[in-house]
């Protein structure tokens, strides 16, 4: 038992003094009733927005595929304020959710005692990592009412969306957003996977010509796109951004192209294929839908001078690098993609889908997976995070880097 956590929850929560105790018995009560009626309480990650979306949409998968049990009744609560009110007024149709003061010393209580183990609800099988590829198989869990779908038309609209023009979703990760939500916080380990939204622009120009609107998605971003066009919005700088229309463009959008940060999570939801550019940590990239297309950073050898395969970066113990100040200290830089590589990145994701290609496997990629597999059974902690492999590795990374294929 951690303690000190049980502590600073406690000392940050004084009311569980009286809540918990209370909840104990009542507790108590409702074993010796589960025969009758089994009842589960759940919370839902609504802090963060990759595991409010994937984790919650996973769960509900995960209890799609269950035979529900008949006399039994699932109760959640919001631990923080929804990072995404469209999203929890979405939920709030599909499941009973209660104020968190009522329903948190239960959940607290029947997650660290075994005896009470059967009370607890709201847990996909691993966190927001699809191994049992499900997301695939199982429609969007969550709806927009025929209202919401009108007022979200009439916005696309406004927005300069032609009628059946299709949509491309652009997010790119920076450290904006995190300062401003969290400025007690620090989050610099994550400053390797920040990216430059203008080092996009040659691929946003190539997508316009396509006839697609582009549109940069995000809530808080640093720097405005240095771009201009009648068919692109720089939606997270614009008078159009809102919770509701977070959700409602990812769900009419044909592509999302991100650089692993938690807003691709909207196209994940939706079920639309995503361009990960630059997919990292290796040994935990998304590999769970064929709608995922994959490019790896580079991991470039300070010590060696130069970059490093796939089988180097698994044997140096490098597939599971979470952090910037793990990489620095082992001598590592991530080497990122320069603007015309990820326009070459883009457009061959473009040409699959619209080909649709999508169960294509190029000779590189096949290649890439019989390695990657080998590696990820010789490595059983990346367990955890792959079920089938079934994403895409692009050839237009794979071909220009045929070092990594080692």
């Amino acid at each position: 038992m951690n303690l000190n956590k049980e502590l600073r929850i406690l000392k940050s929560e004084p009311l569980l003094f009286i809540t918990l105790p209370i909840s104990f018995f009542v507790l108590l009560i409702l074993k010796l009733l589960s025969p009758i009626i089994l009842i589960r309480f759940g919370l839902l990650h609504s802090d963060r927005i990759g595991h409010f979306l994937i984790n919650t949409e996973l769960f509900f998968c995960e209890q799609f595929t269950k035979r529900k049990k008949k006399n039994s009744l699932d109760i959640f609560y919001f631990p923080t304020e929804p990072c995404n009110y469209q999203f929890s007024k979405m939920l709030r149709r599909k499941i009973l959710i209660l104020p968190k003061i009522i329903i948190r010393p239960f959940c607290l209580i029947s997650r660290k005692l075994d005896f009470f183990s059967s009370h607890v609800t709201g847990q996909p099988s691993n966190g927001d990592y699809d191994v049992k590829n499900l997301l695939d198989k199982i429609k969007t869990q969550v709806k927009f009412t025929k209202d919401e779908i009108k007022y979200g038309e009439k916005k696309l609209h406004e927005m300069g969306v032609k009628k059946n023009q299709k949509i491309i979703c652009i997010a790119v990760r920076d450290s904006f957003y995190l300062k401003k939500k969290y400025p007690n916080s620090k989050f610099d380990y994550h400053n390797h996977r920040n990216e430059d939204i203008n080092n996009f622009i040659l691929s946003i120009k190539y997508l316009i010509k396509k006839k697609y609107f582009v549109i940069r998605m995000g809530s808080l971003t640093k720097n405005k796109v240095k771009y201009r066009n009648n068919n692109f919005l720089d939606y997270s700088h614009s008078k159009f951004k809102s919770d509701f229309m977070d959700l409602f463009i990812s769900s009419q959008s044909d592509l999302f192209i991100s650089n692993n940060t938690g807003v691709d999570a909207f196209g994940i939801l939706f079920r639309k294929p995503v361009l990960h550019v630059g997919s990292i940590p290796i040994g935990a990239i998304s590999t769970y839908s064929n709608k995922i297309f994959n490019t790896m950073l580079n991991h470039y050898s300070v010590i060696l001078k130069r970059n490093l395969n796939l089988s180097e970066i698994f044997e140096k113990n490098l597939h599971l690098g979470w952090t910037n100040e793990f990489f620095l200290k082992k001598k590592i830089r991530l080497i990122k993609f320069r603007p015309t590589e990820i326009l070459k990145f883009t457009k061959e994701v473009v040409k699959i889908i619209n080909n649709n290609d999508l169960f294509f496997e190029n000779k590189y990629e096949k290649k890439f997976k019989k390695i990657y597999s080998k590696k990820l059974k010789k490595y059983p902690e990346t367990k955890y995070f792959h079920g089938k492999i079934k994403s895409h590795f692009l050839s237009s990374f794979l071909r220009y880097n045929k070092n990594f294929l080692k």
